[in-house]
């Protein structure tokens, strides 16, 4: 496998998430891209790398960030520009978790959970997974329970990507803390 993974990973993560107009690249409406275009981008940064590099990087990913579908690839989740996601979920479990810094809990209490730069907010399966991800912002992160079953009945809408749901945002009513 390409050498530079990690790093290639990090710029596919930028590139197709943030910063596709830095490199003349048109996404459509759900975040696909073209993938001969994007290997073009790639090619140019990381001089050797091979399309099987760039679809094990995919495979790979342990958090699913990726898909390639049809000639296209786009990064699942994520993403400061603007993209829809795929199609509306079923099945949302009946609580789902969010992992955030306790600073923010009296924000968060009277406003909310609100995507901040993301266009999503990105909610958990599993108390660990929001526990990992609740450590990006702080060394003792705060759980949140989302009453995910009330929020889809009152018209919440959730999308599902992988492991984790998104949604526009989550209205303070159904956040609950986690002791």
């Amino acid at each position: 496998m390409f050498k530079n993974r990690v790093k290639v990973s990090k710029f596919l993560s930028f590139i197709l998430r943030h910063g596709p107009h830095n490199y003349g690249l048109s996404l459509d409406k759900h975040g696909l891209a073209d993938f001969d275009n994007v290997f073009k981008i790639l090619k140019n940064r990381f001089p050797g790398i091979e399309v099987k590099d760039i679809k094990l990087i995919v495979e790979n990913d342990p958090k699913k960030r990726f898909q390639i579908k049809e000639g296209k690839i786009r990064a699942r989740y994520g993403h400061s520009v603007e993209v829809e996601p795929l199609g509306q979920s079923r099945g949302v479990p009946d609580v789902l978790y969010h992992g955030t810094s306790p600073k923010n809990l009296d924000s968060i209490l009277k406003e909310g959970i609100k995507p901040g730069r993301r266009k999503f907010v990105h909610l958990s399966l599993t108390i660990e997974e929001a526990w990992h991800v609740g450590k990006r912002k702080a060394s003792k992160p705060l759980i949140l329970i989302i009453d995910s079953k009330k929020a889809k009945k009152e018209a919440l809408l959730f999308w599902k990507e992988e492991n984790i749901y998104l949604t526009k945002e989550v209205p303070p009513q159904y956040i609950s803390v986690y002791e």
